[in-house]
């Protein structure tokens, strides 16, 4: 008769499932009646943990009265209550720990004489002049016989505890002896079932899928000719006969997916690459690397739009021919709408030259080399905007196909969204440490290059000079002429004070209408002379509405300071300029004061 495979798997299934429930039925009520004797049996330990704290505390009580009748200092009636304080806490914990009536009777009864023996205390503990009292030795005396008995009595509680832990550790080892001759029987039953199992499922079962499973393996290698031959009249056998069916497109298919797992995986290392920087430079050149490993290209070149001019150049290249074709590509410029490469960038449309010579539109001063043979020409944008294009090359005609194609134009999409994020993150980092207004560093990026450049200068022992600078009577200039005019007149400033540094020096806006200028290599002469070249120059631009200023003219004050000959930090050389600065003010603006 033949079984469905089905009905095989569910009968070993079923067989399986209801010898689990027997072992785990049994475990559960082995292991839940262990469970409460050891429950219980941590009560027994926690019972003997307490008597035995009491039997300490019963020991320390007569401590306190010895010591006050030899030294009568009353700091021993503080010492007796925190005692008696912790032993009563003891108590209420053993009369909570067990409801049995006799362990409540010991109980009660051990702290009632605790508390007579606390009563007696008390009368020794509050007699003024203890010290050679004969009335105080007396009761001591007394206290001393109450206090062998409070002991006795706490040393016969602590032994019944004792003696109830001991018994439930008896109980517990029997159980779990039972529990063990249990757990290795069930484990020779389930041993023997496993193996009647076993023998079922190798015969019916498992050696039919093994020999499903090895032909599969065997077709999967490659060897299309191989045939499964399984007669269990099942799922299986049906099964076999479907892969047969099957080898003779599983070539084709095994080629489409090689294709794209390889597409896929030279896309995720371009992917790799788009978080590792976003300098613009790098990110090209590690893609250009990348296409070119891992595409087996000879010649990658990346080629970016200039918008002024209209024009493509070579950002990145990977693999040139030579030297010489490196230094030619890069020089190279191509006219959008002109040539291969530019009726690309003005159509946005990918192109696949598989052989150039037979591609009549293809002049040789497009090509980087004689040897090139053939050429994919791929567009990539952003926003609507064409960037740039993405051009293989290699030595070889009729070697690209359309699947190279779409691969390059996957790979495109990924360089366009890296130099999209190069821009914003260049923008976003240039808004970060800029000043709105003025297009000058803030006041943030001031203060930290400040500390930079000193401690360069420290380090190197090099001068370095720090100019602040204030436009004179810009209130007035300001409520005059609204905050528009105002505006202009800190732009036009701030465009001076960059025309008249040096390119190594770094102008900010310290913050309303205050500028500075972080001067390395400066000393303090050199930066005075700066500072009055700034100064002349605004004096003598014509700004609008300065009429209306205090003597015709829109001014600045400046004061300068150096790194060392005036201060040793950054905190201490801006004081310092600031100072010099409020010394021009205060000398009548227009001016140039050092430190």
């Amino acid at each position: 008769m033949k079984i469905s495979i089905n009905k095989k798997i569910m009968g070993l299934f079923s067989a399986g499932v209801i010898l689990f429930i027997l072992f785990a039925a049994g475990s559960f009520f082995g292991i839940k009646t262990l469970n409460a004797m050891l429950r219980e049996a941590n009560v027994a330990a926690r019972k003997v943990n307490l008597t035995g704290d009491l039997q300490l505390q019963v020991s320390r009580l007569q401590h306190p009265i010895d010591n006050y009748l030899i030294e009568g200092d009353i700091k021993e009636r503080d010492r007796f209550d925190g005692i008696v304080n912790e032993m009563s806490g003891l108590f209420a914990e053993l009369k909570a720990i067990d409801m049995d009536k006799a362990w409540q009777d010991i109980a009660k009864k051990t702290e009632g004489d605790v508390i007579a023996f606390g009563e007696k205390a008390i009368a020794i503990l509050y007699i003024d002049n203890p010290v050679g009292n004969k009335e105080a030795y007396k009761l001591s005396e007394e206290m001393s016989f109450m206090g062998d008995s409070l002991i006795q009595e706490a040393d016969g509680f602590h032994r019944i505890a004792e003696d109830e832990l001991a018994g439930m550790e008896a109980r517990v080892g029997v159980l779990t002896g039972k529990i063990i001759l249990y757990a290795a029987i069930a484990f020779v039953a389930l041993l023997f079932s496993a193996g009647l199992l076993y023998y079922y499922l190798r015969k019916y079962v498992t050696k039919p899928i093994n020999e499903l499973y090895e032909g599969a393996g065997i077709i999967a290698k490659g060897n299309l000719q191989h045939r499964l031959t399984i007669n269990t009249g099942d799922e299986l056998e049906g099964l076999a006969s479907a892969f047969n069916n099957m080898s003779s497109s599983l070539e084709e298919a095994r080629k489409e997916l090689d294709r794209r797992i390889f597409e896929l995986y030279t896309l995720y290392n371009i992917s790799k690459v788009l978080s590792t920087t976003f300098e613009t430079e790098e990110l090209l050149k590690e893609i250009v690397k990348r296409v070119s490993s891992n595409l087996g290209i000879e010649d990658v070149v990346i080629m970016l739009l200039d918008d002024k001019a209209q024009e493509l150049y070579m950002a990145s290249g990977a693999g040139c021919l030579s030297e010489e074709i490196c230094k030619y590509a890069t020089a190279a410029r191509y006219k959008v709408g002109a040539g291969i490469y530019g009726w690309a960038a003005m159509s946005g449309e990918a192109r696949l030259i598989k052989e150039v010579k037979q591609e009549k539109d293809v002049i040789p001063e497009e090509i980087l080399s004689p040897d090139i043979q053939s050429i994919i020409i791929v567009p990539f944008g952003a926003r609507g905007k064409i960037l740039g294009l993405l051009c293989a090359y290699k030595n070889r005609p009729d070697v690209f196909g359309r699947e190279d194609l779409e691969l390059l134009k996957a790979v495109s999409e990924h360089v366009a969204l890296a130099l999209e994020n190069a821009r914003l993150y260049k923008e976003t980092k240039m808004m970060a440490i800029t000043d709105g207004l003025t297009g000058l560093y803030n006041h943030r990026y001031f203060v930290a290059r400040l500390k930079e450049e000193i401690k360069r200068a420290g380090r190197y022992d090099r001068p370095l000079s720090l100019i602040i600078m204030d436009i004179d009577y810009f209130k007035q200039y300001n409520d005059t002429h609204g905050h528009q005019a105002g505006d202009e007149i800190l732009r036009k400033v701030a465009d001076i004070i960059t025309q008249e540094v040096r390119n190594s020096d770094i102008a900010a806006r310290y913050g309303g209408e205050e500028f500075v200028v972080i001067s390395s290599e400066t000393g303090k002469g050199q930066a005075v002379q700066m500072a009055e070249r700034i100064r002349k120059v605004i004096e003598d631009y014509q700004f609008p509405h300065e009429e209306t200023q205090p003597g015709g003219r829109l001014t600045i004050s400046l004061g300068a300071a150096a790194f060392k000959a005036d201060a040793a930090n950054a905190d201490e050389l801006i004081k310092k300029a600031d100072d010099a600065l409020y010394r021009a003010k205060e000398s009548g603006r227009n001016r140039v004061a050092a430190a």
